[in-house]
């Protein structure tokens, strides 16, 4: 009897290694710790994001900024390979989130699947099923908490294509739903409901070139403005950011000076001059928060360029702030992004690399840890853990500045862990939707890494814990030194040279 083994591999994103954050990101970063506004931006696909808009909310305005994309882009067309389908959609995902690094962004889907082209939104509704993806909607605003949400297109036929019109129209009936405590209710384990304080249409291009600053009703924005810290203008920046769609050919050209974008108002709330209107974006938002508020624009104020470990006391100070706030989505959030910013002034350093890019249940991975510390204060590492490979050590380790500690573990994976897939494609879809079992993961943009450590360091008495994941490094002799996430995999598997076997 003979057996072949068709095994589907994840498109699985190979990159150069992230930059460490340089000072004058580290000073953006310290100022967005000190804006507590969001916005959602809402359509139907990959590339249909207005990245000029993003890149401008998300640098300028320093709000926390997402993009909504319905669908994962799979029944498009791919100029850069033979791709389709599936595949197709696993590849737009990672071009999305490479867009997204740029420009600053975080990225949500819905279990909506790209079927092609739609004449209506009532064609598109009837094969994804309205109400499955409005419960997605939902859930997102609910999650992300958006003050304001800005669709791409209009709840019509202007929009052009079924899925687009079809965004709107979710993006509308959600802002109702998600406020509603009747609506949607298995959630509200998750997520609190949330009013949104107003929601617009990007208006202009296509369906209404009339608008301009002047037209009653319509705010508008700048995006051709310059940022010195990021040493680009704004509409420079989202040029690259879209220029990452490659299997769309969407590759664009910068531009610079004044340009401008308009917002139509559609529910809600109406604003006269700005999109935050009555929002507050202050850390007064928060009960308690006017004690972070005083230390933020002092951090903010004595940050030193050229030595920002002497940021990282006052940082300790507003982390230890923030920790007391009652739990909120602003908490969780602004904890995050302190975080972050002390590992930055640290110039802490912190990598897990294995020999290969795939590990099997059972099987031993080799792993080689480097732990640095690029700052004169002093930080130790107390505990590294890794529940995949059952690792898990406490240690005492002063990291000294300069000098990097290096361990080798060895451990097997553990024979429960699953094949590394992404989490949309673990099980058969329709046509139009994806089947998600495990519905916390829905709007993720991914799956999560198989392998991760988890490090646990201690500086000022606070243990600042970071999780990285797993990678394998190899040398490109063009590119240079490139990484991608290990994978647990099959102990066997097959590929076919031939496209069609004919079996006896």
């Amino acid at each position: 009897m003979r057996f072949i083994l068709f095994l589907f591999i994840p498109f699985l994103a190979i990159a150069q290694s992230k930059p460490q954050p340089n000072a004058a990101e580290i000073k953006l970063g310290l100022k967005k710790l000190n804006f507590l506004g969001s916005v959602l931006y809402v359509a139907a696909h990959p590339d249909d994001e207005n990245t000029r808009a993003i890149t401008y909310f998300a640098n300028e305005r320093l709000a926390a900024t997402a993009y909504l994309s319905m669908t994962r882009g799979d029944g498009g067309q791919n100029l850069i390979g033979p791709e389709i389908r599936d595949e197709l959609g696993l590849i737009r995902t990672q071009e999305l989130l490479a867009a997204r690094r740029l420009d600053g962004g975080q990225q949500f889907f819905t279990r909506a699947n790209d079927f092609g082209f739609s004449k209506s939104a009532d064609e598109t509704f009837a094969i994804w099923g309205k109400e499955q993806i409005l419960e997605d909607v939902v859930r997102i605003y609910r999650q992300f908490q958006p003050d304001v949400i800005i669709t791409r297109f209009p709840p019509d036929e202007r929009a052009g294509h079924g899925h687009h019109t079809a965004s709107a129209v979710l993006a509308q009936e959600a802002f109702d739903a998600a406020a509603s405590k009747d609506q949607f209710t298995k959630q509200l384990s998750q997520f609190p409901v949330w009013q949104v304080k107003r929601l617009l249409t990007n208006t202009g291009r296509w369906w209404n070139q009339s608008i301009n600053e002047n037209t009653p009703g319509v705010l508008s924005f700048n995006v051709g403005g310059y940022n010195p810290l990021l040493g680009t203008s704004y509409s420079e920046l989202a040029a690259i950011s879209r220029s990452q769609h490659k299997s769309q050919g969407f590759g664009s050209r910068g531009t610079r000076g004044d340009q401008l974008e308009f917002l139509e108002f559609v529910k809600g709330e109406e604003a006269r001059k700005d999109v935050f209107e009555n929002v507050n974006t202050t850390w007064t938002r928060l009960k308690g928060g006017e004690k972070v508020q005083t230390l933020v624009d002092k951090v903010i104020a004595d940050y030193q360029e050229e030595k920002p470990e002497a940021s990282v006391p006052l940082l300790i100070q507003i982390r230890q702030q923030i920790l007391a706030l009652e739990k909120s989505v602003w908490r969780d959030r602004k904890l995050e992004e302190v975080n972050q910013l002390i590992q930055a002034c640290l110039g802490l350093y912190l990598e897990a690399t294995a020999d290969y890019y795939w590990a099997t249940p059972g099987n031993v991975v080799p792993v080689s840890i480097e732990l640095l510390n690029r700052s004169s204060l002093p930080l130790t590492v107390k505990r590294i853990n890794a529940s995949t490979l059952n690792y898990d050590t406490t240690l005492n380790a002063n990291l000294l500045s300069g000098k990097p500690l290096n361990i080798k573990v060895k451990r097997a994976v553990q024979s429960t862990v699953p094949y590394s897939s992404p989490y949309w494609l673990q099980e058969e879809h329709a046509v139009g939707t994806f089947t998600i079992t495990d519905e916390k993961l829905v709007g993720k943009p991914e799956s999560d890494p198989s392998i991760q450590f988890t490090i646990d360091t201690e500086i000022a008495g606070q243990v600042l814990s970071v999780s990285i994941p797993l990678i394998y490094k190899n040398i490109d002799p063009v590119k240079g030194e490139l990484n991608r996430s290990v994978e647990v995999v099959p102990p066997v598997f097959v590929n076919l040279a031939e496209s069609v076997i004919i079996c006896a």
